[in-house]
Formats: C-alpha cells, sequence, structure tokens
C-alpha cells in the first residue's frame, strides 16, 4: 500500500531491507506495464495479497 502513495525510489531508504526489495520489484512491473499500454490493478491485488 505504502508504494501507491510515495512511488518514488527516494522513498525506499525508509523501509527494511526486505520492503525495499518489494517495492523495487513493484516499480519494476509497474514501469514494464506502463510501457507496454496497460495499468496494473491494484485493487486486485491489494484485495487478494493476503490470500497468497
Amino acid at each position: 500500500m505504502d508504494y501507491l502513495s510515495h512511488p518514488e525510489e527516494s522513498k525506499d531508504k525508509n523501509y527494511s531491507k526486505e520492503r525495499q526489495q518489494i517495492r523495487q520489484e513493484l516499480r519494476r512491473q509497474d514501469n514494464q506495464t506502463k510501457k507496454m499500454g496497460g495499468v496494473v490493478d491494484w485493487n486486485y491485488l491489494l484485495n487478494h495479497v493476503d490470500s497468497f
């Protein structure tokens, strides 16, 4: 959820190493999807993250 509020890479330093890696991966996937003209369905991801 915090990635959506502050997606900037400069904010990563405020988080643990594990969360930094997660944020980097989310950013990579978000940018890749945007380059392909798509949009990440954040509502779906946020609502289903606990089911994994």
